[in-house]
């Protein structure tokens, strides 16, 4: 029964270990919400590397810190964001990005840079539809505006990046305002998320060698755990086959042969 018993609890421990990965697996994400004007979305942690002012009011989804910023992601695109430029919060948004587009009237280019000496990304012809990310100044064309935006188009099922002058195009979904809040949070509790999310930002290489790990060394002790009864069971079997057999030497006399 004691035997029993610790099995019970040695399992017990061994599948709460792989619950906990399960947990951390399941870690929600934090997010950090745009509240003000001027929060750029960075190619690196720095903002000479800005590549275009996240809309106000959305969101990014916080993936850990580094220095003064956090490492973001907003819609397919990994970046930089300035911690103290937006606010962390805890609650997951139904629509943490802008699903703002647009439509280049005319025939013009998606460059890679906001201004049109820079390498030509696609030739957009009249009428194509563009997912806007955001705005950055750029190059003034025309006495209207220096805005360029930073958005993709799908071309031959590939995704082309890059920036289109702004008083060439219109939007066809409007820029509206997302109006989700949560509470604020301090970033300490980011960094408990983030610890507790590891297994899950682990190669699936790595994860199948770290359960292996775990489960191996369980299996081999709980074979020896198991193993004292089995031979105790094999022992009793045996002496008993041995009863068995010193029973049957014994042979009856007829008393009629004395």
């Amino acid at each position: 029964m004691k035997r029993c018993l610790f099995i019970l609890s040695f399992l017990a421990i061994t599948f709460s270990s792989f619950g906990c990965y399960t947990a951390f697996a399941n870690t929600e994400s934090l997010y950090a919400k745009i509240e003000n004007y001027g929060v750029y979305f960075c190619s690196s942690p720095n903002e000479s590397s800005a590549v275009f002012e996240i809309p106000y009011s959305y969101f990014v989804k916080v993936d850990k810190i580094v220095d003064d910023y956090f490492l973001v992601v907003y819609k397919q695109l990994s970046g930089y964001v300035k911690k103290d430029k937006v606010s962390l919060m805890k609650g997951k948004p139904t629509q943490p990005y802008s699903n703002a587009s647009i439509e280049n009237f005319v025939d013009t280019n998606l460059y890679q840079q906001a201004n049109s000496t820079s390498t030509e990304t696609l030739h957009l012809t009249e009428n194509t539809t563009l997912s806007y990310y955001g705005t950055i100044v750029g190059e003034q064309l025309s006495s209207k505006t220096n805005q360029w935006y930073y958005c993709s188009v799908s071309n031959d099922s590939e995704t082309i990046y890059g920036y289109v002058y702004s008083s060439l195009t219109d939007f066809t979904t409007p820029l509206s305002t997302n109006n989700e809040r949560f509470e604020i949070v301090d970033e300490s509790i980011f960094s408990n998320v983030g610890n507790s999310s590891e297994f899950s930002q682990l190669s699936t290489g790595t994860k199948i060698m770290l359960i292996v790990s775990i489960s191996v060394p369980s299996l081999f002790i709980l074979y020896f755990l198991i193993k004292p009864s089995k031979i105790a069971q094999a022992k009793n079997k045996e002496k008993q086959q041995k009863q068995i057999k010193r029973h049957g030497d014994y042979f009856e006399f007829d008393e009629s042969e004395l």
